[in-house]
């Protein structure tokens, strides 16, 4: 071979390895546009020392027709919930109810219960607080007045493991870094409202709930500038809120939430609340255990049930990480009779990623809502298991759960522009340093399954979102004839064809004046 034919080669196949997006000898006119059209996109992100991985997958050509580091491990983010809620709806199916259980454990003379008020946790991520005077007002309804023994919160069916592996500490008390457990209420959160009292002109401080569980220390004092601020403690084994700062007589009404540690002591003392309020007495205490003895026959008076598409929806549409985390252990309590721990999950979780044809070398799984940084996936993992979901009989239950742009969920208020509104189906995703993006772009006559995964930014996220929405609004536009596609992404001014050049002026020749002009009507007054 011909010494320069031969270095030439080496150099194109190295050039081909640099580049993940090069020019594929299979690559149609409309998929050229579309990667010329992304790399301008990318370029104007301004961001060189982000990791940008992109696949875009067409189901009607059943090809992947953009990749860009598609291979690549990184950190999901909440992009793992789509594992988590694909793997709990395969597993459990679509007609699973999540079911807790209000049991009497004894005797009922009258209006007495001789025994104990049982509650049992089995994971229902999304019980609220009307939730739980329902059932206060269910158990009320049977004629008891009294109960002797204790309101008793069963939270069995879960491990001791109250948060993920490789959730950060210092998270604590954020509303998503929430403890896990089997027994859960208002999503393990508080919300707590700081107002100006205009009658006494002093701050006044109430929780949603208003509860006994929490304590509130309001330290604020009168000042020149207003500088309140509430935080959460654990002083003394509870849940204490502080209040400090200064404040004006012009304060403006502040709303903190905050993570509630110890979770079913926070249902079982908010449901004794419920039953006082109604006159139900309860003479013993609120007992959390994971041992509980049955000294008598259980006989169920109350059931809350929510479905399994309820939930999923929750989780998926606002990012709810105690709803994936729930799921993640809920499948191996349903579905194998185990404990309910994240190992566990994870295990079957596995076997349902073979059956997306996903190696094990695509992915490192730890918890179920992709707040650990020890999770690693791929784009293309992402991309195989939404295709998976697609064609299954629940794929349209778990296209519905999906937020979509501009409408509603965590892209309620991204891609608001008509040519791109309620066009894409997505899960974001976003921890410290990463913003992800997966899902669908539903366009005439084809789906397009996508996953992009940005990566290592100091700065906030925001110009990434930026980025991701401006790939979407391509991907809203695409079509396999280039012409309709190039005619689409001209007609709303998208990419590259955004750009309008500068109008040159045109150079107009006058024709020297035949009349007569007075030198002093030449002058022009100044501008």
């Amino acid at each position: 071979m011909n010494p320069f034919r031969k270095s030439l080669l080496l150099l194109l196949a190295f050039l081909g390895f640099l580049s993940p997006s090069i020019t594929n000898a299979k690559e149609t006119a409309s998929e050229r546009l579309l990667r010329r059209e992304i790399s301008f996109m990318i370029s104007r992100s301004k961001s060189p020392r982000t990791l940008k991985a992109i696949e875009v997958f067409s189901r009607r050509r059943q090809k992947a027709i953009y990749r860009s580091h598609a291979g690549l491990l990184l950190h999901p983010a909440s992009n793992l919930k789509i594992v988590t809620t694909s793997f709990a709806l395969h597993a459990l199916g679509s007609d699973y109810l999540f079911a807790t259980p209000f049991e009497f454990a004894g005797v009922q003379r009258s209006d007495t219960l001789d025994g104990d008020l049982v509650v049992v946790g089995n994971g229902d991520p999304i019980l609220s607080y009307n939730d739980l005077d329902s059932a206060a007002r269910a158990i009320h309804n049977t004629g008891i007045h009294v109960v002797t023994g204790d309101l008793v919160v069963d939270i069995s069916k879960f491990d001791s493991l109250r948060w993920g592996a490789g959730w950060m500490w210092d998270d604590e008390p954020e509303p998503y870094a929430m403890f896990i457990g089997p027994a859960s209420f208002d999503h393990d959160v508080i919300t707590v409202d700081i107002s100006l009292d205009s009658s006494s002109g002093r701050l006044r401080v109430t929780t949603d709930p208003s509860t006994r569980f929490a304590r509130i220390e309001n330290e604020a004092l009168p000042g020149t500038i207003d500088s309140v601020s509430a935080t959460r403690i654990m002083a003394d084994d509870v849940n204490t809120i502080v209040v400090s700062g200064t404040y004006t007589n012009v304060f403006s009404a502040q709303t903190y939430e905050f993570s509630i540690r110890h979770p079913g002591r926070y249902l079982g003392t908010v449901l004794e609340e419920s039953l006082e309020r109604l006159g139900v007495e309860i003479e013993g205490r609120v007992v959390v255990t994971r041992a509980y003895t049955d000294h008598s026959p259980r006989v169920q008076v109350f059931n809350l049930t929510h479905s399994i598409d309820t939930v999923l929806t929750y989780t998926n549409k606002v990012s709810d990480n105690l709803g994936a985390e729930c799921l993640l252990r809920d499948v191996p309590v349903a579905t194998a009779g185990e404990i309910g721990s994240a190992e566990n999950g994870i295990k079957l979780e596995e076997e349902f990623l073979k059956l997306c044809r996903i190696d094990t070398t695509e992915y490192y799984i730890v918890d179920g809502s992709g707040v650990s940084h020890y999770n690693l996936i791929t784009p293309e993992a992402i991309v195989k298991l939404l295709r998976f979901d697609l064609d299954q009989p629940y794929g349209a239950l778990f296209f519905k759960t999906l937020p979509v742009a501009g409408i509603d969920g965590s892209l309620e208020k991204r891609m608001l522009q008509d040519y791109v509104r309620g066009k894409i189906h997505a899960k974001t995703g976003s921890i410290n340093g990463v913003r992800t993006l997966s899902g669908y772009v539903v366009i005439p006559r084809d789906t397009l399954v996508f996953s992009m995964m940005m990566q290592n930014f100091a700065a906030n996220g925001d110009s990434m979102e930026a980025l991701q929405d401006s790939i979407c609004s391509v991907l809203a536009q695409y079509s396999p004839s280039r012409r309709t596609f190039a005619r689409n992404l001209r007609k709303h001014r998208i990419g590259t064809y955004g750009i309008v050049p500068k109008r040159r002026r045109a150079t107009v020749r006058r024709k020297p004046s035949t009349i007569s002009v007075p030198k002093h009507e030449t002058k022009m007054e100044k501008s």
